[in-house]
């Protein structure tokens, strides 16, 4: 099943859309990281306006170190919507999504990136099955990429092989192994009991490892089939190579679940030191993104290519991390 999305979905049509509607007594807190987010703020804001008569709410933004315009931005949504703003001190994404949560008051935290527009039916639909049942920890939307980028990289971030697995997820009551923190809704008192995000994973990861600690107190995990769209910037090298170098950091405090040496992660760091090995690994994404339904003969093709060079990188960058030496000295 499909998620749930509006056909024709244009971000710019729903700036300046909002509908009051009535208020719930639920309490919610909007826990949204920034960092030169002035392209997509300004929208993420704006659907979280659309509902301030629905729900009662409060929204900590939690900035690490934004040089943009994005403080300004923050600054005229105060004027409409409680916002508390704090600084990261530059100790990355755990840091910053544990003290977002703490500083709220609410009994649903609601994880929030800033480029991504958050689905209100998911909302009501999230807190509703979060209320009725009790083992059900956090639920998270499914996510609809929407490049900001032109060009092979755009389409690739919105239609590469993890997004189609992503939205072949089975939905609630089904349990999944782990959720992102891209928009989802956890229940405080379960944040509390496993002692919230960890701030060793600075870089990534911090979804995942928040994911196994809430399953491991006994918790499920669902997703449902509501996307909210994810307005996202072409940063193949950069951003990968940082979830490569989070790869080492998760395998060392959950071996038991994220195995770093794996086969995928064999192959793939064997063909970084062996190149003729390359070719064999575009074959194997050639034969999946040929599975993929609704590309076109070119991107069958070129999409294989960026993967390849994406799991390169994250390859990479999982070497990187475990040469620096800092899985040594990870927090467990």
């Amino acid at each position: 099943m499909p998620c749930l999305f509006r056909r024709g979905f244009k971000p710019a049509l729903l700036l300046n859309t909002f509908h009051p509607q009535r208020k719930n007594e639920l309490k919610l807190a909007f826990v949204i990281l920034t960092k030169n987010s002035e392209r997509t703020i300004r929208a993420c804001l704006n659907i979280i306006m659309r509902i301030k008569n629905k729900f009662d709410f409060e929204v900590v933004i939690v900035d690490g170190g934004s040089t943009d315009k994005t403080m300004s931005i923050i600054e005229e949504y105060q004027r409409h919507i409680p916002i508390k703003v704090v600084h990261d001190q530059g100790k990355g994404l755990g840091y910053a999504r544990d003290i977002g949560w703490r500083l709220s008051s609410a009994d649903y935290i609601v994880m929030l990136d800033s480029d991504v527009l958050v689905n209100e039916r998911f909302l009501e639909a999230a807190i509703k099955i979060l209320g009725e049942d009790e083992k059900l920890g956090a639920m998270a939307a499914k996510l609809k990429p929407i490049s900001l980028d032109g060009g092979w990289l755009g389409k690739f971030q919105e239609k590469n092989l993890a997004i189609y697995l992503h939205h072949k997820d089975p939905q609630y009551p089904a349990e999944a192994v782990a959720l992102h923190t891209a928009c989802t809704v956890f229940k405080r008192r379960v944040l509390q009991e496993v002692n919230g995000f960890d701030e060793y994973f600075d870089l990534a990861k911090e979804d995942s490892d928040i994911s196994y600690r809430i399953r491991k107190a006994g918790y499920k995990l669902a997703y449902l089939n509501y996307c909210a769209a994810h307005l996202e910037r072409a940063r193949i090298l950069k951003v990968n190579f940082r979830y490569g170098r989070s790869y080492a950091l998760i395998s060392r405090k959950h071996p038991d679940i994220e195995k770093l040496w794996r086969l995928k992660n064999i192959v793939l760091t064997m063909s970084i030191f062996f190149p003729i090995l390359q070719p064999l690994v575009y074959m194997y994404y050639l034969t999946r993104y040929m599975r993929i339904e609704g590309l076109n003969l070119s991107e069958r093709m070129i999409l294989p290519l960026i993967e390849l060079i994406r799991q390169d990188a994250r390859a990479i960058g999982m070497l990187y991390q475990l040469i620096i030496g800092k899985l040594f000295s990870a927090k467990v």
